[in-house]
């Protein structure tokens, strides 16, 4: 089982006390991958939220028309959140995930997610309030990235 002061540091979990983070630490499941792992691909289904423990993931957005080009559009470290689309509808992977480097992550079904989240609606509120702050600053993370690379691309073509 994974110690409450491990998803302390995840701000995904602000506003959550030690109490509430007991109940929430049995879905928690630590795995390790090597550099080069997949954890997920752009496209599919999400069915797992991940919690950077230790090492970095490339989140990585493949643009398919009309450059068909990859673009890492963030770094995920120590103490981030990825694959928060299986929190959120459609439940869809908007990105892809690739270690970087030898990393540990916490896992969490996103199905048993939301069973805890219906049996504890007011942790369900705390942590989407949280993951919206998350996602607000990856949007404005992504949009800049995006445009660098498509720009340098269409230099590249001229």
């Amino acid at each position: 089982m994974v110690p409450n002061e491990a998803l302390r540091q995840y701000s995904l979990f602000r506003g959550v006390d030690d109490k509430e983070l007991a109940k929430l630490a049995p879905l928690c499941h630590e795995k390790t991958y090597d550099a080069g792992a997949a954890l997920f691909n752009q496209g599919n289904k999400a069915s797992k939220l991940h919690l950077c423990k230790k090492g970095s993931v490339d989140i990585i957005v493949h643009l398919t028309e009309p450059w068909g080009i990859d673009v890492t559009v963030h770094k995920a470290k120590a103490g981030e959140i990825f694959g928060w689309s299986s929190l959120v509808e459609p439940h869809i992977y908007t990105a892809s995930a690739k270690c970087s480097e030898k990393t540990e992550v916490i896992q969490i079904e996103a199905s048993d997610l939301a069973r805890f989240f219906e049996e504890n609606p007011h942790l369900g509120y705390v942590v989407m309030a949280n993951l919206s702050a998350v996602i607000s600053s990856r949007l404005g993370e992504y949009r800049q990235k995006l445009a660098v690379e498509i720009a340098s691309t269409i230099k590249k073509e001229w």
